[in-house]
């Protein structure tokens, strides 16, 4: 399992990280979600040999949140 860290600059709410895990529970591949709105980033724990981290930020990215 490899981590990855995106900043999500709207990430303002609990209905928001919600929204994000929710889509990317759906990805094979992603196991751990961590959401924190203090410093409006999510981390992901994911398999490497299953899906990449584009994909992952494709992801949140059709939600309409901008990820930097």
């Amino acid at each position: 399992m490899e981590k990855v860290t995106f900043n999500i600059p709207s990430l303002s709410c609990s209905n928001c990280s919600g929204k994000i895990q929710e889509e990317l529970k759906t990805l094979e591949g992603v196991d751990n979600i961590f959401a924190d709105l203090k410093s409006q980033s999510v981390s992901i724990e994911y398999d490497p040999s299953v899906v990449q981290p584009q994909e992952i930020r494709n992801r949140i990215e059709a939600l309409g949140y901008e990820v930097i």
